[in-house]
């Protein structure tokens, strides 16, 4: 096989195509290859077990894309110092990887890092760095997050390529973790939650992963304990009046017509689903009783094992 001499130009044209098989937008294939090709120079990096993969690309990619596309890339960082200094330089160490057949080179001048703060409690770093692609170039965001628990502990994961290029094996959440810190959220936000993405990556995840009751209970419960939040009973996020609340509706449907989505189930139907799949876990907690069940995506619903 002959040489690729326009190694960007190639990329480029390849991305265009699978754009146009799968309906999707050019500039989100293009901000998804570079986010692709940043994990793979971690994964080959001395930092590959100091940031584990989260958020919204860790649901885009164990879904098979077909999860919401997120502009940010979160990790949880460990075993490394939480100073603006210190991540720099590994991200900048990181971004320095050459890899001549993606094309991508990293403007190491331009990454700024600030401190990100969500609540009280949390605290963290923001990474940005401008990548290029030939002319095209995209500026890259990382959250990176602090002293959460994942249950069960993170796992390495195949990232999905968008080419055939070599593949990212990364550390990544668990997805018991995904939906407990989601959840936790929701109870904290209560009735002035507008983080709609939360609502849509728990109903994607339950639609699409079976799931150990007990240990999406340990989860739960290690995440509300971490996070210092209490477990309230008769909380408005159960109640019906929460799900058909007109003004939470109109938040749903403006952020589902965001994504594209042409039939989108409505926001009570969503939340009926969230309620039956959480609302067991969540009572048994209150309750201080097991919960051995098991949670079937095909049947929607909670089976003894």
């Amino acid at each position: 096989m002959s040489e690729i001499k326009n190694i960007p130009a190639s990329v480029s044209e390849r991305l265009k195509n699978i754009a146009k098989k799968a309906g999707k937008s050019f500039d989100t294939l293009l901000l998804l290859y570079f986010q692709e090709r940043f994990l793979y120079r971690l994964s080959i990096s001395d930092y590959r077990d100091k940031f584990i993969l989260k958020g919204g690309l860790f649901l885009f990619s164990q879904t098979q894309f077909k999860a919401r596309p997120t502009k940010d890339v979160d990790f949880l960082a460990r075993q490394i110092a939480n100073e603006q200094d210190i991540l720099k330089e590994s991200f900048v160490t990181i971004c320095s990887i050459e890899i001549p057949t993606d094309g991508i080179v990293f403007h190491l001048d331009e990454m700024i890092t600030e401190r990100i703060k969500e609540g009280a409690d949390y605290e963290g770093v923001r990474v940005k760095v401008t990548a290029l692609l030939g002319r095209m170039r995209k500026s890259l965001q990382f959250d990176i997050g602090f002293g959460d628990v994942v249950v069960p502990k993170p796992q390495l994961i195949d990232y999905p390529v968008l080419l055939d290029m070599e593949t990212p094996q990364v550390q990544a959440y668990s997805k018991e973790s995904v939906v407990s810190e989601k959840f936790e959220a929701m109870i904290t936000l209560s009735v002035m939650n507008s983080r709609m993405k939360d609502f849509y990556d728990i109903y994607t995840l339950l639609k699409t992963y079976d799931f150990d009751g007990r240990i999406l209970y340990e989860a739960i419960f290690e995440t509300f304990q971490r996070r210092g939040t209490a477990f309230e009973k008769e909380h408005p996020l159960f109640m019906a009046n929460f799900a058909e609340d007109e003004g939470r509706t109109k938040q749903w449907l403006a952020f589902v017509r965001r994504l594209g989505i042409k039939e989108p189930p409505a926001f009570k139907d969503v939340m009926t689903c969230l309620v039956d799949f959480i609302g067991p876990v969540y009572q048994s907690i209150l309750d201080e009783k097991e919960f051995f069940w098991w949670w079937s995506c095909s049947n929607m619903t909670w089976l003894q094992k």
